[in-house]
């Protein structure tokens, strides 16, 4: 048999049991004992004992009603309905580590009991110092010419304070743009170009082709952050003429040195030096050696070609004996820049041109002399030639004539001049002719041809058809109308000789 009897959390008291019936009751001894722990009541705010940018210390008061013994404390803050431990410990006095500068911050207390007996008290305000900004990013890129660079940036990721003023460092940086031939570089001092409070700049006064680095600083009233360098190279503009280059000689050689001479601004396709204009030296390299030769004055000039123009010198004359003579003068409005230094006829391209012309003028000749010398004559025809036999009477009467052998030269023909078969003409064909006279000729004329054609003398050698010669039918057409002919008047009709 027990009772139930309510009594107060973590309290002493004394017990003791009655056993009672109709005769009387019996006492057992007393016996102490204490009830159980319970959440504490009463939890106060912490104190703020010191405070700086990451870090605080703050008083823990002891609850108004324990109910129990306190075995633990926490610190927590608190942040959109967020709870974040800060500290926890048996000790009324803690120290809150890793705090952020220039932060508020919501504080409490939470006391313990036992394991699952706690309670949190009321929170309160706690403002952490100010510290130097930090976390500071790189300028970013905006618009880039050839002379400018326009930057902006924000204020830091941890500004740890207000931000009150900004500045933009620039400094001239290695390796520079790149060219056909390296040059030493060193880098530039840091230069301010930029304080204040606005978050972009217009950087100006930079030289084409170069590489500059910027970086921020931003400042608040417990010190500055700086970022990292982050690199830029400017637009490449067409080369500027700077000042003259140098001459001298010895008894040997003639020198020029044109190293600032010009302002590059761009990469480098070569460097061309002129003598009375014609080109002695493309390259890369700023010096030229020429051997001395003569005691004439020479007058030079040297070009500079980059990937967005040219520029030249004006033109030194300089004498071995005497030494340099005065400048010849230039156009202003062109500020040293050649439209057009070097003459067409020491160019490259057109020296290739007329090479190639004349190998082909060349092969052109060859081949006309190579067949002149391997093309073969036709072979001399080897008869003798046809005897003409004509009968004339001093006093009149008849005159027989016969066939002519003629030799014809053709101005275009390829052979040599050839003995082809001649008919009388119209006047001898008026006059009269004796028929046995004529059949004489006729059969003289026709052994002529057998014998020929036995030799082998009418085969052309070449395949060819010079047009001169006669064919057989036409011949033996010819000599059948001869033969058919009158006494008093024959005509050649069928004949195109």
């Amino acid at each position: 048999m027990c009772a139930l009897i309510t009594l107060s959390d973590f309290v002493v008291c004394n017990q003791q049991v009655w056993a009672v019936n109709s005769a009387g009751y019996a006492s057992s001894p007393w016996v102490r004992g204490r009830t159980g722990p319970a959440p504490p009541q009463g939890v106060g705010v912490p104190v703020v004992l010191d405070v700086s940018a990451t870090s605080a210390v703050v008083g823990i008061s002891p609850p108004a009603q324990p109910n129990g013994i306190v075995s633990l404390f926490r610190v927590f803050s608190v942040d959109q309905n967020n709870r974040t431990l800060l500290s926890e410990g048996t000790s009324h006095q803690q120290t809150l580590h890793g705090l952020r500068p220039y932060t508020q911050y919501w504080v409490g207390v939470e006391a313990c009991t036992c394991y699952q007996c706690c309670s949190r008290g009321p929170v309160r305000e706690l403002h952490t110092l100010a510290a130097p900004p930090a976390d500071q990013r790189p300028p970013r890129l905006i618009t880039l010419t050839s002379r400018s660079v326009q930057v902006e940036w924000n204020e830091p990721v941890a500004p740890n304070g207000v931000i009150d003023s900004c500045e933009l460092h620039l400094r001239s940086s290695c390796p520079p743009p790149p060219q056909p031939i390296p040059s030493a570089c060193t880098e530039g001092p840091t230069e301010i170009c930029f304080f204040g409070k606005k978050w972009s700049y217009n950087v100006t006064g930079l030289q084409p082709y170069s590489t500059y680095e910027l970086s921020v600083a931003c400042f608040n009233n417990m010190g500055s952050t700086a970022s990292n360098w982050t690199a830029v190279s400017t637009l490449s503009e067409p080369p500027q003429y700077v000042s003259p280059f140098s001459v001298d000689s010895n008894l040997t050689v003639i020198w020029l040195d044109w190293t600032g001479t010009f302002s590059l601004n761009g990469y480098l396709k070569e460097y061309t030096v002129t003598e009375s204009q014609l080109r002695v030296y493309t390259g890369f390299y700023s010096y030229l050696h020429i051997p001395r030769t003569s005691q004439k004055t020479l007058s030079f000039q040297v070009t500079c070609i980059t990937d967005s123009g040219s520029a030249s010198t004006p033109t030194i004359r300089y004498s071995p004996a005497t030494g340099l003579g005065p400048l010849k003068p230039v156009d202003g409005d062109k500020q040293g820049v050649s439209i057009s230094a070097t003459p067409v006829y020491s160019e490259l391209w057109f020296i290739l041109l007329f090479a190639l012309l004349g190998l082909f003028l060349l092969a052109i000749l060859i081949g006309l002399l190579l067949k002149r010398a391997l093309r073969k004559n036709p072979s001399a025809r080897e008869r003798p030639p046809l005897v003409m036999l004509q009968k004339t009477r001093k006093a009149g009467g008849d005159m027989y004539m016969g066939v002519t052998d003629t030799k014809i030269v053709g101005s275009s023909s390829r052979y040599s001049p050839m003995s082809v078969l001649r008919a009388p003409s119209q006047t001898d064909l008026t006059q009269a002719y004796s028929q046995h006279s004529l059949h004489r000729s006729v059969s003289q004329l026709i052994d002529r041809k057998s014998l020929m054609m036995e030799e082998g003398c009418w085969d052309n050698p070449l395949g060819h058809d010079s047009g001169l010669y006669v064919a057989e039918d036409e011949f033996v057409d010819a000599i059948k109308a001869i033969s058919s002919g009158k006494k008093e008047h024959t005509n050649f009709t069928d004949t195109h000789l």
